[in-house]
């Protein structure tokens, strides 16, 4: 785990790692007096089309390099192992300015402890969530191809995933899709994260047809279950990383 540490400098060493302790508090501005509620619903929704493409592009350089891979190669330990303890030091490096932007955030606005934690949980899951995916993506492309395949899966996750799936429903009414809705939904992670923080925040009547599909037919009013996908997701995507860089031709 030695390249943990070493990963993480080399990601602190980016002066834009930091932006989120300036923007996170910024954009926290812009909810004061709302309630807590809005505020954090409001926060991590702004965190989930923000945070992907710093992400991206601050983890894929660093976890693409070629020279890298030559050294991984020649190492007597796995080199799977090494290129995970490299994807784990940019997690570590991240989680620090986001936890603290997210704490600024939650202190000028005021927060109680509750609200702030689930603010910071949240916010913590969600970055794992995508320094899962650039190391998965990174592990077996080319800088350039790695990058724009992260950013394409960010603009089917976030952007474009609700319009989909509630276009898919109206466009084909007539039809049962609902548990294939629901297959879908089960299938994004970020979706689950949002629905879960709404009960968790005691505001269900804005979890929409996600939640609907959720309540409908896996009876969810509440509970571990985003946490519990989210971390099989972030589990998942870490391995599928480490066993796609050791098939990789270096």
């Amino acid at each position: 785990m030695a390249l943990l540490p070493l990963y993480a400098k080399a990601l602190l060493r980016n002066p834009w790692a930091f932006a989120p302790l300036l923007l996170l508090p910024l954009l926290a501005l812009a909810f004061q007096g709302r309630g807590e509620a809005v505020a954090v619903v409001s926060l991590f929704a702004s965190l989930a089309l923000l945070l992907p493409p710093l992400v991206l592009a601050l983890a894929v350089p660093l976890l693409t390099a070629r020279e890298d891979w030559a050294f991984w190669a020649g190492m007597p330990r796995s080199p799977a192992r090494l290129y995970l303890s490299g994807v784990l030091g940019v997690g570590l490096g991240l989680s620090l300015p986001i936890l603290g932007g997210l704490a600024l955030a939650a202190g000028l606005l005021g927060m109680g402890g509750p609200a702030a934690g689930l603010l910071l949980f949240s916010g913590l899951g969600l970055l794992w969530f995508w320094v899962a995916l650039a190391g998965w993506v990174g592990a077996g492309l080319e800088p350039a191809r790695a990058l724009g395949v992260g950013l394409l899966l960010w603009g089917l996750l976030v952007l474009a995933y609700d319009p989909l799936v509630v276009g898919v429903a109206v466009a084909l009414r007539e039809y049962p899709l609902e548990r294939f809705l629901l297959a879908a939904v089960l299938l994004n992670p970020l979706e689950l994260f949002r629905v879960g923080l709404l009960y968790a925040l005691g505001a269900p009547v804005l979890v929409g047809p996600t939640g609907y599909l959720l309540k409908e037919f896996l009876g969810y009013t509440g509970g571990l279950l985003p946490f519990w996908a989210g971390l099989l997701a972030v589990g998942a995507g870490l391995l599928g990383a480490g066993w796609r860089f050791s098939r990789r031709d270096r």
